[in-house]
């Protein structure tokens, strides 16, 4: 540069900056013939004026702490109230995005997601928006606005399960946050409860990992992942999907013979979303529960079948929107009652559920009527030993009279001369599961009116009878005196005819 215009650059500048420069480009030597309260006050007129210039800039921000999910949106905050023209974010040194009246886009791996909020930029917001996160994204985020800089640590998480997809009941499910070590982890289960150690879930890793041991159909739903630190926090859910049925302890179904049972069997997941599934389910029945089940009916279906109903044998089933099967059994007999399992065949193994019917049935001896001085023995049994929590009983209705089984029986027996109702009552913690009514009734009382219209019957045949013979007496007495007469009026006849033939040959005799 020319010394002219070196000169004409030095007027420009204040007189305090002109000696910051002198200092800054090592002009020392000058400074030391000035007067040393000239250089101290000259030295604090330059910072003020340097500031003033815009030479050095102000102090950044303090940092912001963010948390994100791996494939969620994100957003990394940003506000100037006091600038509304552009702003600069970058990652790592490198320009994520810019805006100076235009935008502009750095090349980063974030390039296609990445936005600013125009809307929002005339407010004072700069806010930088990612999505679709993924772990690389972690880092530091500087948001350059005007002459202030804030600073941004994004912390990136993500859940990941072992065994990852759908699951079967009984099996174990590990739950695991990927992320730094550094935040606290609190899990949920899918009720919003807060899950804590016991048999059944174990917390490993500081609470990072969740260990679910024999998954039940109703752990299906979302489990929620609570992550915190002193600046930032953050909520991610986890869907978890276990294929079994509702209600899984032993459900026993108690029914009177000839009546009709229904098993109902209910999955915890509709299999029509679990795409390109493919299941076998099937039902199959054995009468003792140290015996081998034997197959009742099976079938296979896809995820894309419709509804079925289907008839075999004396049962019918209906499978409905593929988590739900119904079996019904009409007239059911005493050689029905055991175990009815339904058991769903997947890919990755099976899940079932058992139902027993107990069933109950009564007899009697002798069957017939009782006579006057006879009894009658009521036999109430059932297909299996009474539970300890249970009571089977005969007992008189409107009467007093009651028998109730001993302990570890299946059947109750009562002898009784006592005609009327009489019922057998299986009751459950005082709740009566099942009942069967049998009425006892005396020849007397049955036959009274039999007896009665039979005598009536017998004297009317009786008198028919008397008549009927009366009528053939009196015919034939008519006949016989009807026969005498003639007999008697021919007799009279012949003697007079005898007379007349006399008396004609005297007078020939005499002519001659």
């Amino acid at each position: 540069m020319r010394e002219a215009d070196r000169e004409r650059e030095k007027k420009r500048i204040p007189l305090p900056g002109r000696y910051f420069l002198l200092i800054v480009l090592g002009g020392k030597e000058q400074s030391k013939r000035m007067d040393p309260s000239r250089v101290v006050a000259y030295s604090i007129l330059a910072v003020f004026s340097v500031m003033q210039l815009g030479l050095i800039p102000t102090m950044a921000e303090g940092e912001t702490t963010v948390f994100g999910a791996v494939g969620e949106q994100v957003i990394l905050p940003c506000i100037d109230k006091s600038q509304n023209e552009g702003v600069t974010w970058k990652y790592n040194d490198l320009v994520v995005i810019q805006y100076q009246k235009q935008l502009l886009r750095g090349r980063t791996p974030f390039f296609n997601r990445s936005e600013l909020n125009k809307q929002e930029m005339s407010k004072g917001n700069f806010s930088l928006i990612l999505s679709q996160l993924r772990h690389s994204d972690a880092g530091k985020y500087v948001c350059g606005v005007g002459s202030r800089t804030f600073m941004v640590q994004l912390q990136v998480f993500e859940v990941t399960s072992s065994p990852s997809g759908y699951l079967l009941q009984h099996e174990k499910l590990m739950l695991t946050i990927q992320g730094p070590s550094s935040a606290i982890v609190t899990w949920y289960d899918n009720r919003e409860n807060k899950v804590t150690a016991t048999q059944s879930r174990e917390l490993k890793n500081g609470g990072h990992s969740l260990q679910i041991h024999n998954l039940r159909a109703e752990d299906s739903g979302t489990w929620m992942c609570h992550i915190t630190s002193l600046s930032a926090k953050l909520d991610i859910p986890y869907k978890v999907l276990v294929i079994g049925f509702h209600h899984l302890n032993q459900e026993t179904l108690y029914k009177a013979v000839n009546s009709t049972v229904s098993f109902s069997y209910s999955l915890s997941t509709d299999l029509q979303k679990i795409r390109e599934l493919e299941y076998i389910t099937g039902l199959e029945w054995k009468p003792m529960a140290d015996n081998e089940y034997l197959e009742k009916f099976n079938f296979s279906v896809t995820s894309k079948e419709l509804p079925l109903f289907k008839q075999i044998a004396n049962m019918q089933f209906t499978w409905k929107l593929s988590n739900h099967l119904e079996v019904k059994l009409p007239k059911v007999q005493f050689k029905d009652a055991g175990w009815y399992q339904c058991q769903i065949t997947v890919s990755r193994g099976r899940v079932e559920k058992a139902i027993h019917l107990v069933v109950m049935t009564v007899s009697a001896d002798p069957v017939e009527p009782l006579s006057k001085w006879a009894n009658v023995t009521l036999l109430c049994k059932l297909s299996v030993p009474v539970p300890q929590n249970a009571q089977l009983f005969w007992e008189h209705v409107n009467g007093t009279e009651k028998e109730v089984n001993m302990l570890g029986c299946n059947e109750v027996m009562v002898k009784t001369k006592t005609v009327g109702l009489w019922r057998c009552s299986l009751k459950v913690e005082n709740n009566v599961m099942t009942s069967i009514d049998y009425t006892v009734v005396k020849v007397a009382e049955r036959n009274s009116c039999v007896w009665s219209w039979a005598g009536v019957g017998a004297g009317i045949v009786l008198l028919l009878l008397a008549s009927l013979c009366t009528y053939i007496y009196i015919t034939q007495q008519q006949r016989r005196q009807r026969a005498e007469k003639i007999a008697r009026a021919r007799r009279d006849l012949l003697e007079r005819r005898t007379c007349q033939c006399q008396r004609q040959l005297k007078n020939d005799y005499s002519d001659a």
